[in-house]
């Protein structure tokens, strides 16, 4: 990879108008990544674009550069790089005409960059941008240790899952050292809820079930109206199905208003649902992965189960 870092520093240097890009529905490893490359960018006296297909949902507001976030491409971009996102599709309508530079830590990545710095090992893209940075010969402050502690803090669950290894816990030492507040971004990013977000919940937990060894649950666009919840997504009630004592996978059902809907897998180690959702057209890791399905709510809920409960029979 030595090689590739060498040709991103060189497109970076002499790059002026950047356009740093992450995925539709973002998490907090994709808008900390997004906003932590962003702010070391402009320190060195880069013209950056963040953008989000989409926007910013309101719960990643309280972050460093938050305001600069756009929803659409800029006119005067002339490089482009990707964070966080494992292919093309992850970035929804945005018609780029290219990506320059493609950072990630997906093992489903599908290297559609002119340079590929991926690092499947990581635990989140945030972790190997703390190590990626140096290499690129840009400078780490507060507002960088902020976003990328956030990312970490939230693609390993407040360093719950399986992906955590002692260089995490070291990375995020660093990062507390330049100033990062671990106790406050821990309540904002992990526990903080909108009076509205957990009304959905209660909407998507009456409608829990569990089977053998996989509990599961259904949030409607309907349960979005009557909550007055303003986002797409599923409130992270999917992280609530993680702490049931008992099913080793957990699955979150989320339908969308374009009668498609997103399945969350997550899984407890020596079960490997990237493999499940890749066979629905997503992607992921292990022991957390995810998938867009089209169709009618109760059918997809049915086919996904069916091929939840064989890929557990195989394991068993």
């Amino acid at each position: 990879m030595r090689a590739e870092v060498g040709r991103a520093a060189k497109l970076i240097a002499g790059s002026s108008g950047i356009v740093v890009i992450s995925h539709e529905r973002p998490d907090g490893d994709a808008v900390g990544s997004m906003l932590g490359l962003t702010r070391t960018l402009q320190m060195v006296g880069k013209k950056v674009w963040p953008v989000l297909p989409g926007g910013l949902p309101r719960k990643w507001q309280f972050l460093p550069g938050a305001d600069q976030v756009r929803p659409e491409l800029p006119a005067g971009g002339q490089l482009f790089i990707t964070v966080d996102a494992a292919d093309l599709q992850r970035l929804g309508t945005l018609d780029l005409p290219h990506v320059d530079i493609n950072i990630d830590h997906h093992p489903s990545n599908t290297q559609f960059g002119k340079i590929n710095l991926v690092d499947p090992e990581a635990a989140a893209t945030a972790t190997f941008l703390y190590r990626l940075l140096p290499k690129l010969e840009l400078p780490i402050e507060l507002d960088v240790a902020t976003n990328l502690l956030v990312g970490l803090i939230t693609d390993t669950l407040g360093f719950r899952t399986s992906s955590v290894r002692p260089e995490s816990l070291r990375i995020a030492a660093e990062l507390i050292e330049l100033g990062a507040d671990i106790s406050g971004l821990y309540r904002k990013a992990l526990f903080g809820r909108s009076y509205e977000a957990v009304r959905y919940w209660a909407h998507g937990l009456s409608r829990i079930d569990m089977r053998e060894d996989v509990v599961w649950a259904v949030l409607k666009v309907s349960d979005r109206e009557a909550a007055r919840y303003p986002g797409s997504d599923d409130a992270d009630l999917i992280d609530v199905l993680t702490t049931i004592e008992g099913p080793r996978v957990a699955i979150l059902f989320v339908e969308q208003p374009d009668e498609q809907v997103k399945i969350s897998w997550r899984a407890l180690p020596g079960i490997d649902v990237s493999g499940l959702a890749a066979s629905f057209g997503g992607g992921g890791h292990a022991p957390a992965a995810g998938a867009m399905i089209e169709g009618e709510i109760q059918a997809v809920v049915d086919r996904v189960l069916k091929s939840t409960f064989a890929a557990i029979v195989k394991v068993n």
